[in-house]
């Protein structure tokens, strides 16, 4: 008969200190194991799970305890560290086990319900007065049910800081919807916001869809780089707001709507309201309270703390033990201006761990060429083409290292290039680059 895995989440979980003693154990990892809290508690951790087969740094590994196998997943907080039981069975083999590690889907088990916001205010990595003072002021909004406008520059963490209020709100127990607007085309935005009834048009669902409106009911609906959304769209998006009530497209009735609209926008919307690109109507509607995220030039005190934690998340994804930054680079990141901010940093602090060895980063491994020599005599020529694919090659090329630079954030890549977002858009499509 073939052995059943119990899978489940309530084996317990044990914590320890940064020198690997038992802090904390739960009521239930004693009942499971048969285990007198008492006995354990300021020992190691390896007297009580056995078997930490070459586990270095690793988020889930095979132990032993109690005589028991078990798939354990450690996570890290603050100082501390988490062990948490997640699969156990008397007598299943080893290979068995190992075998389930590499196919089970670890999210699933921790996964928040659908729509529901990821971040929290405790994971808005900082100290300094710039971002202190910003979540403080995001935490008095949040107790409002009022529209927010979040400000800042690409790779501040807007999103982050719009889940964060979502979660402490009075609708934290309802959706959370995210809306990028200069991801929707014109001809779509209805659709997507407002939802279609049953035959609504050509290439229809038959069964008809809600909206982002309505998913977002009784929760926080998030509209992303509102700044691109269509001069007509805007329209209609506010007179949903003013009236309260969306009619789906192809449909006859309104349907009443109670949700949180949080904006956030990277450009300066009273500018485009000058220039006649952005309604002043609309403008009013969300700028209820105004919150700027500060950009990490004006929280220098906060990259060396983003950075570590950065290399302690990449630690656990690439299985490394990197602890250290080279006085060069710790320079280097203090006086570098980051014009992407905090999404700038994680994407240097990636590329360095990719190629790092040792316990210590440093700036050989963030700036490395993969380059041929540059010596005239190796440069191999190349016939010329006709003007429309020599400017067809060159618009590719150019999108393709501006969305390099901008870790693929869209919105920068199009600063970058001086040219609308709307533009870079239709260029994507028409070249299919990925």
């Amino acid at each position: 008969m073939e052995k059943a895995i119990h899978l489940i989440e309530d084996w317990g979980y044990l914590e320890v200190d940064d020198s690997g003693r038992l802090i904390y154990v739960s009521l239930d990892f004693c009942e499971h194991f048969s285990i007198n809290r008492n006995d354990i508690l300021g020992g190691s951790i390896h007297d009580v799970i056995h078997g930490m087969y070459g586990r270095k740094r690793k988020r889930v590994f095979f132990g032993v305890i109690s005589g028991i196998n078990c798939i354990i997943r450690v996570t890290k907080k603050g100082h501390r560290e988490i062990y948490r039981v997640l699969v156990r069975d008397g007598d299943i083999e080893h290979y068995e086990m190992v075998s389930f590690m590499h196919t089970i889907d670890l999210e699933k088990m921790n996964k928040k319900k659908p729509h529901q916001n990821k971040y929290s205010f405790e994971e808005i990595i900082g100290n300094s007065q710039a971002i202190n003072n910003a979540k403080e002021l995001a935490t008095r909004i949040a107790t409002s049910n009022s529209t927010v406008l979040l400000t800042g520059e690409s790779g501040t963490g807007k999103e982050l800081f719009a889940q964060a209020i979502h979660g402490i709100s009075t609708r934290k127990n309802n959706p959370f919807i995210a809306v990028n607007c200069a991801a929707i085309p014109g001809e779509l935005f209805e659709s997507e916001l407002f939802g279609y009834e049953p035959g609504a048009f050509s290439g229809a669902k038959k069964e008809g869809k809600p909206g982002k409106i309505e998913l977002a009911m009784n929760g926080t609906l998030f509209l992303d780089e509102i700044s691109e959304l269509p001069y007509e769209a805007q329209g209609k998006l506010l007179r949903v707001l003013q009236e309260k009530e969306v009619e789906r497209v192809g449909g006859t009735v309104s349907k009443h709507i109670d949700i949180r609209i949080i904006a956030a926008t990277n450009r300066d919307l009273g500018q485009l309201v000058e220039e006649g690109k952005f309604r002043q109507d609309l403008f009013y509607r969300l700028y209820v309270f105004d919150l700027t995220i500060p950009s990490l030039r004006e929280r220098v005190d906060d990259i060396l703390p983003l950075a570590f934690y950065f290399i302690d998340y990449f630690n656990l994804q690439f299985d490394l033990e990197v602890k250290h930054i080279d006085s060069k680079l710790h320079n280097w990141m203090l006086n570098y201006d980051w014009p992407g901010n905090v999404r700038e940093l994680k994407a240097v602090i990636e590329r360095g761990m990719n190629i790092v060895e040792g316990d210590t980063l440093s700036m050989n491994d963030l700036y490395f060429s993969t380059q041929v020599s540059t010596n005239p005599t190796n440069r191999k020529t190349v016939p010329l083409q006709s003007l429309e694919e020599e400017v067809r090659a060159a618009e590719i090329n150019a999108i393709q290292r501006a969305l390099q630079e901008a870790d693929g954030d869209r919105s920068l890549a199009a600063q970058k290039l001086k040219i609308h977002i709307a533009s870079l858009y239709r260029k994507i499509a028409k070249y299919n680059l990925k």
